[in-house]
């Protein structure tokens, strides 16, 4: 009844941690990871559980997000996306995509996007900056239909993952 897919899992800790919380048997949890090693380690998370309603791919995340129909998943994750999936200079590449995962979302489902601006050196950027960026980025997604709200500092406190704990104090 319910479908919760994130993009680019890394080592799927955040979608394990989720699934082991949502004691709803009728709530299923998709990762998506490209990196043959970090999808390795989501591997060993299913080992060790006996979740039936977690399952790791191992593909490109257009690939996946191509395969699933539309209008059947609830909720899309993408928590500190690479680059080429939010950066200014790859607006070309990445707005198709983010075109298509909109129509995969149910009609009151949501995408949950978690990213940070910083500058060529990784390094934090002055308050200016960062707001034409977010006007940008709330702009841009807007523009792709979107409807942008909620929008907040930081990461969801409960969640978790190799990322966000490696760049939690930016």
């Amino acid at each position: 009844d319910k479908l919760i897919v994130e993009l680019g899992c890394g080592d799927g800790r955040l979608l394990y941690g989720l699934a082991n919380k949502d004691m709803r048997s009728n709530a299923f949890y998709l990762g998506i990871e490209l990196d043959v090693s970090q999808f390795k380690k989501c591997c060993c998370l299913l080992l060790s559980s006996k979740k039936e309603n977690l399952f790791f791919v191992n593909c490109s995340l257009e690939d996946a997000i191509n395969e699933l129909p539309d209008y059947t998943v609830d909720e899309i994750l993408s928590i500190l996306p690479h680059p080429k999936y939010i950066d200014r200079e790859n607006e070309k590449y990445w707005k198709p995509i983010y075109r298509t995962i909109l129509c995969k979302i149910k009609r009151k489902g949501h995408l949950l996007l978690v990213t940070e601006f910083t500058d060529r050196l990784l390094s934090p950027v002055a308050y200016e900056e960062y707001k034409n960026w977010k006007e940008w980025i709330i702009a841009t997604f807007t523009g792709l239909g979107y409807c942008v709200d909620n929008i907040i500092e930081g990461a969801p406190v409960n969640y978790s993952s190799q990322f966000l704990d490696l760049f939690s104090n930016d």
